[in-house]
């Protein structure tokens, strides 16, 4: 089971567990159809294609499905927006929605079933309004956030260096990250579940909702969570301006860090130096008669996506790793480096 698979099936144990715990509060039977529905029955990332149909009477009540966690209500609000979209009534399976949200999701006229039994139901004869049951371990299906591992931070990367990618098909996404193509499902659908993107591509193009939310959080995990993972080596160079006679590949070697604000913004003078590069550093090395040093002032890093960036053709990294190594160094000299850089390349790019 790929990446993809294992967060479909997260979502539809969510929606399953919630059923269960409605028809046993209730009384009231759902049954669920995967795929097949049309357009009007298409919702949740993880479980595309989700349908549920109530039977109460004679009756039957059809509604298409999203899956989410929620924890606040702009989340509510993305998911309403969704709704909006659909031809089917609109209803939300989620792990656990306490009494304040069940309140606002009623007053917002937003339909939901959670894992614990409470829910909001409402349709010609039917009606259900159960808040306050406590969540359990049992009931709460684990969903884990696939954007902060090291794979879904290179997705996350990619995406936000190149926004066209939202719409991309998957495997072209993959490519440009350098990962496995089961990896995007799963970075999609917790993005999705956070309120990060909106849009499913087939209906309306997605987008971001808050991106400089995710560049702040991608730039915080990132020296924790991907770049240890990077086989950071470094050397001691000859010459504390070599960097200014090195002239390396576009797009197979780009500059980092302090080099890059001077090549990007004229800032000040660099002290050190951090390389990506794709392949075998020997060759730079040697060329450049570079020593290994653990405290040397040149740091070669692997360069791990596989795309066209603006500033390639300035032998650059993409501005949001520029950004994210300057706040990394814990050096006040280079936060005012990275606002620069931040206030110039990133701020206005998802306008």
């Amino acid at each position: 089971m790929n990446e993809e698979q294992a967060y479909k099936k997260t979502g539809l144990t969510i929606l399953e567990t919630a059923l269960a715990a409605l028809e046993k509060a209730t009384g009231l039977r759902g049954t669920i159809a995967v795929g097949g529905g049309g357009a009007d029955a298409r919702a949740g990332h993880c479980a595309p294609g989700a349908m549920v149909t109530f039977t109460g009477g004679n009756k039957k009540y059809r509604y298409a499905v999203e899956i989410k966690t929620v924890d606040r209500p702009a989340t509510l609000g993305v998911i309403q927006n969704k709704f909006e979209g659909y031809t089917l009534p609109g209803l939300l399976a989620a792990p656990y929605i306490t009494a304040e949200m069940a309140e606002h999701c009623r007053t917002n006229n937003i339909q939901f079933i959670d894992t614990a039994g409470n829910a909001y139901l409402k349709a010609e004869g039917l009606h259900v309004f159960i808040a306050g049951q406590k969540r359990t371990l049992q009931n709460t299906p684990a969903a884990k956030y696939r954007a902060n591992t090291t794979a879904g931070m290179k997705v996350v990367f990619a995406l936000l260096c190149r926004p066209a990618l939202l719409n991309a098909p998957y495997r072209e996404i993959a490519r440009a990250a350098g990962v496995a193509l089961g990896i995007v499902g799963g970075v999609f659908y917790g993005l999705t579940e956070r309120g990060q993107i909106v849009g499913d591509v087939r209906k309306l193009p997605r987008r971001f909702v808050d991106a400089g939310r995710l560049v702040e959080e991608w730039v915080i995990n990132y020296p924790v969570r991907l770049r240890p993972k990077l086989a950071a080596r470094r050397f001691a160079a000859p010459d504390v301006n070599w960097w200014g006679k090195a002239q390396p590949e576009a797009g197979t070697a780009l500059w980092g860090g302090e080099v890059a604000v001077e090549m990007l913004t004229q800032y000040r003078k660099p002290g050190t130096g951090v390389l990506y590069l794709q392949g075998d550093p020997t060759k730079l090395v040697i060329a450049r008669r570079l020593k290994a040093d653990p405290k040397g002032n040149v740091e070669i890093v692997d360069k791990f996506w596989d795309f066209e960036a603006a500033t390639d053709k300035q032998h650059v990294v993409p501005p949001l790793l520029v950004y994210a190594d300057l706040m990394a160094t814990g050096d006040p000299r280079n936060y005012e480096a990275a606002k620069l850089v931040y206030g110039r390349y990133i701020a206005n790019a998802y306008d």
